[in-house]
């Protein structure tokens, strides 16, 4: 082996932590070639055991993984991503420890995907943790259920906010002093954590768990996802709503508290409120959501709602359904020299006008010119954008608006007497077959939602329509797409329908995924005659 080189990691969502990574070579390897690398991993906190994966983007002819456990020491392990069993485990018994021995045969390395979930999800792996021990003064729990884990977690918190700084309370009282209801004073806690404290994650050694105060995130002006928490918790409960520090992980973590009891369960915290009998989820590191509607990237998980320094209480965020987060396109065309032009009228909501908040929160008007365009584009690689207004507003739900005018040369044909257009200006469902040989890892989807558009052509004076397609509609349990045509007076329109319905896709259904692909294709294909009177 060459030599190893040990550093910094980084990462984009961490300003700075304490991590480090060591890197190294196998030089001259060739084919054929066998290479071993042996390596210790002290850590200094026994709660933070990573599992051990079998794969991890590498191939393997013989993978082994032990856990050596002193006598005085009992551990539990959960198996996941093994439904064959191929994973073996032996159990010996030397000089006084317990080896507990996990072997795995021809490993092998499944192709990434931009749109595949965590690792995790489907990647065999070994989870060990330790449940009791023994020293001087007798046996002792460490982790054995989700009452252990919050026990530790709760730790952080026991000291956190115990008195009421004046600054914040004067704040956070010029903030609900003219509401009425305990909903529009979170909302206005929440919009004004937003607006005034920034996302920075600095984590050195436990810091990476404990949350600051709130008076100190106040005055700095930032925090992590921990510092929101606690800010946000307190400044609701200076105005007297019922809120707690929460522990949750992302979707990017496939563990549930109920099943697997650990730190590595969750990688994020926010804050919960009860309000007249409602739970709500609020993100203070989101900076576009609403307390209406919780973050993406959370929902499904369980959060650990620390009701008190002993109570808990293990909520599930819930999933929004597809009618929260729509997209609506009404685009008007007629037909010019030497292709299409009109104007495109769209507007977002939900998660989609989430997106496009974020999108807009740091551009400048070229970089927001291109944002418009690639938004906005269609029919082909023509599309040219003209004038165009953005808008946004927040109340009651989240929303975006973007107005454009366009043209699309060479778009449409004049055939003598005759016109054909193919009204899907944008196929919102091509290019989705999956490739079954290549793909064995599931496919995820940031949330659940529904696109509409209408393409609205303008019929050119002495024409009318000789031939339009037949109406056609597509439903599974994972998806809906229709494609309406309507005539009126000088117009027709063709209405185009996807809603998408669930959040994770297995490998076992994306033969039924993948059953109407090729009709779908041959719709899309489908063109509109225009002949002259």
């Amino acid at each position: 082996m060459g030599p190893t080189k040990t550093q910094s990691s980084t990462s984009q969502s961490v300003f700075y932590d304490d991590v480090k990574e060591t890197s190294f070579d196998y030089p001259a390897l060739t084919q054929g070639a066998v290479a071993h690398l042996e390596y210790t991993q002290l850590l200094k906190e026994a709660h933070l055991i990573s599992p051990f994966s079998y794969g991890a983007g590498i191939p393997g002819w013989n993978v082994t993984f032990t856990a050596i456990v002193p006598e005085n020491m009992e551990i539990k392990y959960i198996v996941k991503n093994d439904p064959k069993g191929l994973l073996k485990l032996t159990t010996e018994k030397k000089r006084g420890n317990t080896y507990y021995t996990w072997n795995m045969q021809q490993v092998k390395n499944e192709a990434g995907f931009g749109d595949a979930p965590d690792d995790r999800y489907y990647e065999p792996h070994v989870i060990v943790y330790i449940s009791k021990y023994s020293n001087s003064a007798g046996q002792q729990t460490f982790v054995q259920s989700v009452d252990d884990l919050y026990r530790w977690n709760a730790s952080f918190t026991k000291t956190l906010n115990q008195t009421e700084d004046p600054t914040l309370k004067g704040i956070t009282d010029s903030l609900v002093k003219p509401l009425s209801s305990s909903l529009q004073k979170a909302e206005a806690i929440y919009k004004w954590v937003q607006n005034h404290i920034r996302y920075v994650a600095f984590e050195n050694g436990l810091e990476g768990f404990r949350p600051r105060q709130a008076a100190e995130v106040c005055s700095k002006r930032y925090g992590d996802c921990k510092d929101m928490s606690s800010i946000i918790t307190q400044m609701l409960r200076m105005a007297g709503i019922e809120a707690y520090y929460t522990w949750i992980g992302t979707r990017d973590i496939p563990y549930e508290y109920t099943d697997v009891p650990l730190p590595i369960v969750d990688n994020h915290m926010i804050s919960v409120a009860r309000i007249d009998g409602k739970w709500y989820f609020i993100d203070g590191t989101s900076p576009s959501s609403t307390i209406y509607l919780p973050p993406s990237s959370i929902q499904t998980k369980q959060a650990l709602v620390g009701i008190s320094d002993t109570k808990y209480e293990i909520l599930t965020v819930p999933v929004a359904e597809p009618v929260i987060s729509t997209v609506e396109d009404s685009t008007f065309i007629h037909f010019t020299a030497d292709g299409i032009a009109g104007k495109e009228k769209v507007l977002y909501k939900g998660y989609y006008a989430e997106d496009v908040h974020n999108a807009l929160l740091y551009r400048d008007e070229k970089r927001l010119k291109d944002y418009v365009k690639t938004r906005m584009g269609k029919a082909s690689n023509k599309f040219m954008l003209g004038e165009y207004k953005v808008s946004k507003h927040e109340a009651p739900t989240l929303e975006a608006s973007i107005v454009a005018d366009f043209e699309v040369p060479g778009y449409g044909k004049k055939v003598g007497n005759e016109y054909y257009i193919n009204l899907n200006l944008e196929k919102l469902f091509e290019n989705q077959l999956i490739d079954t040989a290549k793909r064995k890892v599931p496919k995820q989807f940031e949330f659940k939602g529904q696109i509409t558009e209408h393409h609205i052509l303008e019929i050119p004076q002495g024409y009318q329509v000789s031939y339009h397609p037949e109406n056609f509609e597509i439903e599974t349990p994972f998806y809906q797409l229709s494609i309406r045509y309507t005539k009126q007076a000088n117009r027709i329109i063709a209405t185009q329908v996807l809603t998408t319905k669930v959040l994770m896709l297995q490998p076992n259904q994306f033969d039924a995924w993948n059953a109407p692909m090729a009709k779908i294709q041959a719709q899309y294909k489908e063109q509109i005659v225009l002949e002259k009177l």
